[in-house]
């Protein structure tokens, strides 16, 4: 455990002070005494062994070879004697999931001086080296996954695959690229807000953001717990598949899998028929982007021509996505930072190890944690000060209509369908304008907990454009299905 600020009825009154509490110097007093005993209590856990890494090899990625900064480490773990359906199968792996033996940064400097190496592989790491892959190294990404900026890339700029120039996607920035350039078969990203799906559209492959709940946490370092989602990008759909088989369902590790049943994906997407598909276009998801637009109605086109079925429909309450999405996330990440990526409310907080490695970064105060989750971590406490959290708990309240809305325009379709981002790659010189607006397709999904595949379609001014399809949450072989469906249609 890390040093323990011994109490004191000075401290105490601080304490309270900051807490809106309370007590007077013989209370402090008492309490000061009381502590000191608790903490003696704790002195025990210091006594637990935890597990030492094990040995893997690992290196810095050649620049030369990865120009386009897709990668942080290399490595090349596999399990001897271990065959599978993903035998020799490839796997790039986003750096806020644990690969034992193997530094872990989450993007951020924090965790590099010394090294943080995780003890154990997280569970998707761990299901995907059962079955017979090969995972060659932690991807670059956006530091603890707040993206969408090139200082948010602490440590190398990733570049898009089809213009260096351009953004590929954050935060799962390294993954796309590397799915993308066809370095991995698969990749594992994370998706709060879209983190998957934009680098899948801007980057021009397939990309899942799976059911919340179907896919384990443990040993991944969170953004949001409620919005966040461990999924994959990949040369082809066929290949999410793979790995959504080999890594889907529940975890005793993580209590959030629980009741959570896996499909068979692979065989879902063998010989996808757009016969079989009933595709609702959303209105609310059209109308931002109408170039892009235009693209992704086309390929719906081509669904309907080979027998898909289409309709109309609207998602109620569907506006209710963003102070969902800013009130549940923004309070989530601002008080996971400032607890060290420590869980409460759950049965797996974290690593410990972890804790103790960010309270010691924090408190040196060099390196620094970047601009924006800074001010993540201020406006978690400016929203504390200013209600309560009451803004939290009605963001759940809307989160629910949200749900709502979209389960009623699921109920006679099997899939939505619409542009994954209403926005091609900008520019590494250029902002991102409306950073809502383009996450207006993609955030809804994380707010609700559906499943969504996104799928390249066509391009715009020579730069891909995503195709996006949501089924109903637990059905994520619908989902791949209906993008297995559309890529057997383009070739």
């Amino acid at each position: 455990m890390p040093p323990q600020h011994t109490p004191n009825p000075a401290a105490l009154r601080q304490y309270a002070e900051r807490l809106s509490l309370s007590i007077d110097g013989d209370e402090a007093a008492a309490l000061a005494e009381q502590f000191a005993e608790q903490d003696a209590v704790l002195d025990a856990l210091d006594a637990l062994v935890l597990d030492d890494p094990p040995e893997r090899d690992y290196w810095d990625p050649d620049p030369e070879e990865d120009e386009l900064g897709g990668w942080l480490t290399r490595c090349d773990v596999a399990r001897d004697g271990v065959g599978g359906p993903l035998d020799g199968l490839t796997v790039g792996v986003k750096d806020n999931v644990a690969v034992a033996g193997v530094p872990m940064t989450c993007g951020s400097p924090l965790l590099t001086d010394p090294a943080f190496v995780p003890a154990r592989d997280a569970t998707v790491v761990d299901r995907l080296l059962d079955a017979g892959a090969r995972i060659t190294g932690k991807t670059n990404m956006d530091e603890f996954a707040f993206g969408g900026s090139r200082e948010s890339l602490r440590f190398r700029l990733a570049r898009n695959p089809r213009d260096p120039e351009r953004q590929p996607g954050s935060s799962s920035a390294g993954s796309g690229v590397v799915a993308a350039t066809g370095e991995v078969d698969l990749a594992i990203g994370s998706d709060t807000g879209g983190s998957i799906r934009f680098p899948a559209a801007w980057s021009g492959v397939p990309g899942i953001k799976p059911t919340r709940g179907l896919v384990s946490h443990d040993g991944f370092v969170q953004y949001a717990k409620t919005l966040d989602n461990v999924g994959f990008l990949a040369p082809s759909v066929e290949n999410l598949a793979l790995g959504l088989d080999a890594v889907a369902g529940p975890d005793p590790r993580d209590e959030r899998t629980c009741g959570h049943e896996a499909e068979e994906y692979a065989a879902s997407v063998a010989d996808a028929d757009p016969a079989a598909l009933t595709i609702g276009l959303p209105e609310e998801l059209f109308g931002k982007a109408p170039d892009l637009d235009e693209v992704v109605r086309e390929a719906v086109d081509e669904l309907e021509a080979a027998g898909a079925s289409v309709r109309s429909v609207s998602i109620t309450d569907y506006d209710y996505w963003l102070p969902a999405w800013l009130g549940i996330g923004m309070t989530e990440v601002g008080n996971y930072l400032a607890s060290n990526a420590t869980n409460y409310w759950s049965f797996s907080p974290g690593d410990p190890e972890l804790a103790a490695r960010l309270q010691e970064a924090r408190v040196a105060g060099e390196p620094e944690l970047g601009a924006s989750l800074q001010a993540a971590m201020l406006y978690a406490e400016h929203r504390t000060a200013t209600d309560g959290d009451a803004a939290y708990a009605l963001a759940h309240e809307a989160r629910r209509r949200v749900v709502a809305g979209v389960d009623g325009a699921l109920a006679e379709v099997d899939v939505l369908a619409s542009p994954t981002v209403p926005k091609l790659a900008p520019t590494w010189d250029e902002a991102v304008d409306d950073l809502f607006g383009a996450l207006s397709n993609t955030g809804p999904f994380n707010v609700t907990g559906h499943p969504a595949v996104s799928v390249p379609c066509g391009t715009v001014d020579e730069l891909p454009v995503g195709l996006q399809f949501i089924a109903p949450r637990g059905a994520d072989a619908t989902a791949l299905r209906a993008g297995a469906a559309w890529t057997g249609l383009d070739g």
